[in-house]
């Protein structure tokens, strides 16, 4: 089972990771451009308001996989 949550660590953090990068990737895709697209208050208003939802996950996720590394704490009782 040892080898399980390290594994399962490794692939939280990770996701945590992709989650930041395709926050990053959805910025690049609506930022402002000559051509037309978003005006850049609404593109700083749009990266702020999905920061909250792609940064919420990647902290989950990075909070569960540091309890995955610590691994089960025996009940005593």
């Amino acid at each position: 089972m040892q080898n399980f949550e390290k594994l399962a660590a490794l692939g939280a953090q990770g996701a945590a990771g992709g989650l930041i990068a395709a926050w990053l990737g959805f910025g690049w895709f609506i930022r402002p451009v000559s051509s037309g697209g978003m005006d850049s208050t609404l593109h700083l208003v749009a990266m702020a308001s999905t920061f909250v939802v792609f940064g919420w996950l990647a902290l989950a996720h990075v909070w569960f996989g540091a309890q995955l590394k610590r691994g089960a704490i025996p009940i005593e009782g």
